[in-house]
């Protein structure tokens, strides 16, 4: 494997001014990337058609992720079609309503090593130069659902925090209320 910019790259320099998302076939280009990239590819597609999806931000982003697996240039290893059929159906549309619209993935640097260390994460590959520590601590750091719910448990607590201070601060007025009815 090459080292994890070269695959951020990869998906910064997708080049969609060529692609036309009302026409593109998924179904073709990832029977290119399965023939190319796998023996599974060789003697059956997934078991569910891509060409039904009809969100551009999720189409698009099987388009990115269709043009970093195409090319042995790339040297990632051969992955499992389950595998790969498993994150495109499951992870990648959770990571698409997140992060929204496509172009965030192409224009942003962080969001495109997001995707990728995404993807690498569930083929349990490592780039060059990285230890599976470091590997899943950047990962963590730059995940979107797991900012998503870090925010969400801070707001939790924050709740918590103020619930707590308005027990407290009602539970001073009735002590006060009761001092003051004694004298």
């Amino acid at each position: 494997m090459l080292g994890i910019r070269y695959y951020v790259k990869q998906v910064l320099n997708t080049a969609f001014h060529a692609v036309d998302l009302t026409s593109v076939s998924l179904d073709a280009l990832w029977f290119d990337v399965l023939f190319f990239r796998t023996n599974d590819g060789k003697s059956s597609m997934f078991p569910k058609s891509f060409d039904t999806i009809s969100d551009d931000n999720l189409k698009a982003t099987h388009i990115i992720l269709s043009n970093l697996l195409y090319g042995k240039e790339t040297k990632i290893p051969e992955f499992s079609k389950e595998l790969l059929f498993d994150y495109l159906t499951i992870t990648l549309p959770k990571l698409c309503e997140i992060v929204s619209p496509y172009n965030v993935w192409i224009t942003d640097t962080e969001r495109a090593e997001e995707l990728v260390r995404s993807l690498f994460h569930k083929f349990d590959l490592l780039p060059e130069g990285e230890t599976k520590e470091y590997f899943a601590d950047r990962y963590r750091s730059i995940d979107s659902r797991e900012r998503i719910r870090i925010l969400d448990e801070t707001k939790k607590a924050q709740k918590r925090a103020k619930e707590i201070l308005r027990q407290m601060k009602l539970k001073e007025e009735e002590e006060a209320a009761s001092k003051y009815n004694r004298e």
